[in-house]
């Protein structure tokens, strides 16, 4: 299960593109006006404190408005074995931890035979060095995280700030893996990193051109109000994340 449908592989696989996720999806119509511009996941919010939450019934017309394993469900701090009830209720098979989960949940998620992004709100260097912790004893208990979300760290607050991570961590974070690899492979031992924080479409270029992710999330950057999706913004994020080109950073 890759989860993101096939792509063209040329010969200049390691120079294509990063794939984009548009976070905070509320409307089955935006969902699927993602899709069809271009996106590769739709994130949607079960944090009750969020602007952008939605409840059960509402998730699942999401999900059903688009491809099979396009929807990410993104959770804080839940029990796994509620993560997974809900996940398998209304059918997703993709899971954001987005707190302070341990990697235990990880595999307790990941044996129910979903795929799993672990977020870290980063605020210094401090934060570099508990991804490469994290994934390392993960890996020890054989599940390790399918992609890393690195995130602007805002206290009090879970995500989707605006808020961009400072420019001097940009540089320590990990290479990530191939553009074109799919999680599920694991020959690829480094992190498919997914960027996220205050991108939007006059800026993303210039992040990719920094970090070279495996993954672009926006949510904010791309909004009328919170959780109301813009066509245009979210064209014009597509169309510039497109137009990039995110070199193999090893």
């Amino acid at each position: 299960m890759s989860g993101l449908g096939e792509r063209s592989r040329g010969d200049d696989s390691r120079r294509s593109h990063p794939r984009v996720k548009i976070c905070g999806v509320t409307r089955p119509a935006d969902a699927a006006q993602v899709i069809s511009a271009g996106g590769d996941w739709i994130g949607i919010n079960f944090h009750p404190p969020s602007p952008r939450y939605v409840e059960r019934e509402v998730a699942a017309a999401i999900i059903a408005a688009i491809p099979i394993d396009r929807s990410v469900g993104v959770f804080v701090d839940r029990d796994p074995r509620e993560v997974i009830a809900i996940a398998q209720s209304v059918g997703l098979r993709i899971v954001q931890l987005h707190g302070n989960e341990p990697p235990e949940h990880v595999l307790q998620i990941k044996s129910a035979g979903m795929r799993v992004v672990r977020a870290f709100r980063i605020a210094d260097a401090s934060g570099v060095v508990d991804i490469a912790s994290f994934q390392m004893k993960a890996r020890g208990l054989g599940a390790a995280a399918d992609a890393v979300l690195v995130d602007a760290f805002v206290p009090g607050l879970a995500g989707g700030t605006g808020k961009t991570i400072p420019s001097e961590i940009l540089g320590l974070l990990p290479p990530s893996a191939d553009p074109e690899s799919d999680p599920g492979d694991d020959r690829d031992l480094r992190p498919r990193l997914i960027l996220a924080g205050g991108l939007n479409p006059q800026n993303v270029g210039r992040y990719i051109d920094r970090v070279h992710p495996w993954m672009v999330d926006v949510a904010g950057g791309v909004e009328s109000a919170a959780g109301i999706k813009d066509a245009d913004l979210v064209d014009s994020f597509i169309r510039a994340v497109r137009s990039t080109r995110s070199v193999d950073r090893s």
